[in-house]
């Protein structure tokens, strides 16, 4: 006999029961199910350059193969379609046309039937309902071609579920944690009753959209993904792609993958979306599981580097300690490298930590800080005060084997003011790790924005990264802007426009990760400055002042070859672009190019030079 409770959720289930009665009908559904990918860049900014150059995310699908697993008890065909990998590799190896994408779907699913496509999107969220955005393009495809039931989900189809439905594109949403909710869809069209009712499934009925319901159940998380890697050809994705800057600094050929120790975050940053998504707290797998996941793709995919998707990776001190342990092996016989390149807590980081992540193989890793102001902190709800970040970072410089940079965010809300975007300035400098990583502040997600009443003015970039707004990497002055280094006579008491955000920006992101570089100085790790940028220029290969200071890098380790090569690119771009020319001017970079240093006395020179325009703000 049912509890009462299955039973007043069946009752309340019953518009959702009667839709599926009708796409069952409608579909004449069979046991094939297809779970999809998309593309993870926006075409609108694509460069080919880039893509040729393997600089573009090649992750492999990690939350389907989850979504596979948690269904892999129902008598199902399911198969995998990374669409980002299969673009990717064909742009790459066979000049294929990028306007012609969604052939490789047609061809796919004209060759495998299903009766059931699950999509999912790691694309920015920005846009998103832009006929050419790749999961809006998809589905307008499937919509418009075939007869299938479409099932979406995760971070951008959660934010956008109600418009979707409207616009007919899909016929259910999985809002946030999907294992759960698609096990109990899965009951209803295969008959098999095996999970408890949940809400947070949307579907359209008569014109009027519908959320399920039942209990919000965190998954449980079990077991590993060894049995998916069978659809997923993760020994190849390294031949067309990346994981970040730190998957290339460990080296472009090293075959790469991904793992996860912790769900979830401590922390709940007034920004982030994380535990809207994922619920409070953090949720740990077996580590013997993990371990045994990180086994297989080492000894049986040949993989080499790893990086790490976790939001809190030190969330469980325990288990990461213990993973960290039986990784040192790994490293020891494989040679394997593992980062992790979402922010860390810093209050986590102690030394015991950190000697096990450099001995486990760790080449880098972030650290989440966001702002260097004391009433900004507390109103982003950081878990750390200026004096903690200060001891902690300290610290950090006793590890110089990894390389540590920061993750910083400027134009906070919309409402920041000038000032205190120049307090995360100062700290980022008076730290001193090996590079700040600058962005734009944007929404994550329509319900963070809702619920944490965020001023909309504050999210309208189309990346977090400005530079990559457009395929150039420019970041083009408009009228009334203020650029270069007149960006620190903004009054500072003034709350920047979005326009003049990205400015800033540019300005902190060039004086505090090239001019004032720790490793571009005496007693640096020129090696770090150097594997770094020239990871960064497979992103950004038409990008003069990367060259410039990767020559500059290049002259201190001794290689003039190389800082030569490195400077007749500089000078080509600058030769033939009036915008980067201009740039350099702004800088006071040309005469550097002019009278390039040649030996490291004079690199140490030029920059003491260029230091002496921010030295006010540098030494604060």
């Amino acid at each position: 006999m049912k509890n009462l409770y299955v039973e007043e959720l069946d009752y309340k289930n019953i518009k959702l029961q009667e839709y599926v009665a009708e796409l069952k009908e409608r579909y004449k559904i069979n046991n094939k199910v297809l779970l999809i990918q998309t593309p993870q860049f926006l075409f609108e900014s694509f460069n080919i350059d880039v893509a040729k150059n393997r600089g573009y995310y090649a992750f492999p699908p990690t939350g389907l193969q989850t979504i596979a697993k948690s269904i892999s008890s129902f008598d199902l065909e399911v198969n995998l379609l990374d669409l980002n990998y299969e673009l990717l590799n064909r742009i790459v190896y066979d000049g294929f046309d990028i306007n012609q994408w969604l052939s490789i779907f047609d061809d796919y699913i004209n060759k495998f039937d299903p009766s059931v496509i699950g999509i999912t999107c790691l694309t920015e969220y920005n846009e998103v309902l832009n006929t050419n955005h790749p999961l809006t393009a998809l589905l307008n495809n499937i919509r418009k071609k075939y007869n299938k039931i479409v099932i979406i989900g995760g971070p951008t189809p959660t934010n956008e579920y109600s418009n979707y439905l409207e616009k007919n594109l899909c016929d259910f949403v999985i809002t946030k944690e999907g294992e759960g909710k698609i096990k109990f869809l899965f009951d209803l069209f295969y008959n098999s009753k095996q999970m408890v009712p949940t809400n947070g499934i949307f579907f359209k009925l008569n014109n009027k959209i519908e959320e399920t319901s039942g209990r919000e159940i965190p998954f449980h998380l079990v077991g590993n993904l060894i049995d998916t890697y069978k659809n997923i050809p993760i020994e190849n994705y390294q031949k067309v792609g990346c994981l970040n800057p730190f998957s290339r600094m460990a080296g472009q050929n090293k075959i790469f993958a991904t793992f996860q120790l912790n769900r979830g975050c401590r922390a709940n940053c007034r920004f982030c979306d994380v535990t809207k998504f994922m619920g409070q707290g953090v949720r740990t797998y077996p580590v013997e599981e993990v371990i045994k996941e990180i086994n297989f793709l080492v000894e049986k995919k040949g993989v080499r580097h790893f990086d790490v998707l976790d939001d809190d990776f030190l969330g469980n001190y325990i288990a990461v300690k213990e993973l960290l342990r039986r990784m040192i092996p790994l490293k020891e016989n494989y040679g394997i490298t593992w980062s992790a390149s979402n922010g860390l807590i810093l209050a986590s980081c102690t030394e015991e930590i950190m000697e096990l992540a450099r001995d486990s193989g760790c080449i880098g890793f972030r650290i989440g800080i966001e702002s260097g102001n004391a009433e900004m902190l507390r109103r982003i709800r950081k878990p750390a005060s200026l004096p903690v970040i200060l001891q902690k970072s300290a610290l950090l410089q006793k590890f110089p084997e990894m390389f540590i940079g920061v993750n910083l965010i400027v134009g906070l809300f919309g409402e920041e003011t000038f000032g205190q975007m120049l307090d995360t300035f100062k700290l980022a400098n008076k730290i001193n790790l090996d590079w700040s990583s600058y962005a734009t502040f944007q929404f994550t997600s329509k319900e963070t924005a809702i619920v944490e009443q965020l001023n909309s003015r504050g999210g309208v970039a189309a990346n977090f990264t400005p530079a990559k707004d457009n395929s150039e990497g420019e970041i083009r002055i408009k009228e009334g802007i203020i650029s270069g280094k007149e960006v620190f006579n903004i009054p500072e008491n003034n709350v920047p426009s979005p326009d003049q955000v990205k400015q800033i920006w540019f300005t902190f992101n060039l004086v505090s990760n090239y001019i004032n570089n720790k490793n571009l100085k005496q007693e640096g790790h020129p090696h770090k400055f150097v594997l770094w940028v020239e990871a960064l220029q497979v992103t950004y290969p038409h990008n003069p002042y990367m060259c410039l200071f990767a020559g500059l890098g290049h002259v201190l380790l001794d290689n003039n070859n190389k800082a030569f090569e490195h400077l007749q690119k500089c000078v080509e771009i600058t030769e033939r672009s009036e915008y980067w020319k201009d740039r350099f001017i702004e800088f006071d970079l040309m005469d550097m190019v002019i009278n390039f240093p040649v030996s490291a006395k004079e690199v140490y020179n030029s920059l003491d030079k260029l230091r002496v325009d921010y030295v006010k703000w540098i030494n604060s």
